[in-house]
């Protein structure tokens, strides 16, 4: 079931970024924000004659919104499934997922893997995650899942390296 979501209209010009796939909108960027503006939630952003440009997390600062999509999408557990398993093949095509020489990877580099606001690091077996946004913070459980599945059996632990990486703010860890 779709929710209806915040709609953030940007101002005349400002789209240009995001038609050439820029990762971010910047708070100077936006018009009018139709809807509550909840820290951390998905919000759909438009330029100013109406027409559907992204799908990001919403984060009051200068950085307003980190996109996930290009396209209208929903945060369900296969959009983390696809998105992670395709960081997932991409570090198996470079060859580090079975490399006899190493063992530890990036395995996701926030924007450079469509994910912003989220790494992860492999060592051996072991994840270290860092959230550096509150949408990521508060899809961790279904993130964590998604890095469990793409990995196969191969993860035996996780440690979250997020605390004091967010600034403090209201509605963290409730």
């Amino acid at each position: 079931m779709t929710e209806t979501r915040t709609k953030i209209v940007l101002k005349s010009g400002k789209d240009q970024s995001l038609r050439r796939f820029h990762p971010w909108v910047f708070s100077g960027a936006i018009k009018k924000i139709y809807g509550p503006a909840r820290e951390g939630a998905l919000v759909d952003i438009y330029d100013n004659k109406d027409e559907f440009l992204a799908t990001g997390h919403y984060q009051a600062g200068s950085i307003a919104v980190r996109i996930l999509s290009f396209e209208r999408m929903e945060t369900d557990p296969h959009f983390w499934d696809q998105k992670i398993g395709q960081a997932w093949q991409l570090r198996r095509n470079l060859g580090l997922t079975d490399n006899p020489h190493t063992n530890v990877f990036r395995w996701i580099n926030a924007e450079g893997d469509g994910l912003p606001g989220l790494i992860v690091d492999y060592y051996a077996g072991a994840l270290v995650i860092q959230v550096h946004s509150v949408g990521m913070f508060r899809s961790l459980e279904a993130i964590t899942d998604s890095l469990v599945r793409a990995a196969g059996g191969r993860v035996h632990s996780i440690y979250n390296k997020s605390e004091g990486i967010l600034p403090e703010r209201p509605g963290i860890g409730e």
